[in-house]
């Protein structure tokens, strides 16, 4: 990114300066072990005051891909090789361990009768859902954003426990509860300013957005969620067979 498109991107600067020294670190233009260029270079680098590329710094310090030696520079630690990233879920196990990779945090609840619009090949809604807003962190870092509604009769047994846990596994664990298919459906989005805010990355920042939906085998949704996962961590990865 050059300084004027770096300039001209909306959201904080220094956001979008640790935005692309992350990028670079996990595409190897610096190895574990190599020393960065110096404060001042790189603002020269980038055209930013000295304060900005601390600021930059100190987040990719705070995230594991950097560390600082008094009198000495900062330096690429061997995370910078191998960042953390979400597989989406090709099949039932991956998807369990994919969602259970993260804490959850409550940001806000409420019952509604709606879900947001969907394809009539989706399922058939329930009388009720329970909307749950929540942001999930991973490792410390908060990571992604999920728009979860609940069948209500299914949140009503244990709304304790679906506000503070992963969903889909609470769900497959009633045991008189059945679920019959998952739809995922994943697109590429961009960060709005509220998301920007609540993930700390730049507007505009490339999301990984996942649709998920569980229907009970007569075909009504028990469960429907927006995903928007930070797009540096995710991974979607499908091994092709050519026919022969």
């Amino acid at each position: 990114m050059t300084q004027a498109a770096l300039h001209q991107s909306p959201g904080k600067l220094y956001l979008n300066l640790a935005a692309i020294l992350r990028g670079r670190l996990q595409g190897g233009d610096w190895a574990p072990g190599d020393r960065l260029p110096t404060i001042t270079e790189l603002g020269q680098i980038y055209g930013v005051a000295a304060v900005t590329v601390r600021q930059a710094i100190a987040i990719l310090e705070e995230e594991g891909y950097l560390r600082r030696q008094q009198g000495l520079g900062t330096f690429v630690t061997e995370k910078a090789a191998q960042p953390t990233r979400f597989a989406v879920g090709l099949d039932w196990p991956a998807l369990i361990d994919m969602i259970t990779k993260t804490t959850p945090r409550l940001l806000h609840k409420e019952a509604v009768t709606d879900l947001p619009r969907h394809a009539p090949d989706d399922g058939m809604p329930a009388p009720a859902y329970h909307y749950l807003r929540r942001v999930n962190a991973l490792e410390g870092r908060d990571c992604l954003i999920t728009d979860a509604y609940i069948d209500a009769r299914l949140y009503a047994r244990a709304p304790e426990r679906f506000d503070r846990e992963t969903i889909i596994p609470l769900i497959e664990g009633m045991g008189d509860v059945t679920i019959a298919r998952c739809r995922q459906v994943l697109t590429i989005g961009q960060a709005n300013l509220e998301d920007a805010a609540l993930l700390g990355v730049p507007v505009n920042t490339p999301m990984g957005c996942i649709r998920r939906i569980l229907t009970a085998p007569n075909g009504t949704i028990l469960y429907f969620n927006d995903v928007a996962y930070r797009g540096d961590l995710v991974r979607f990865q499908i091994d092709l067979v050519p026919e022969r």
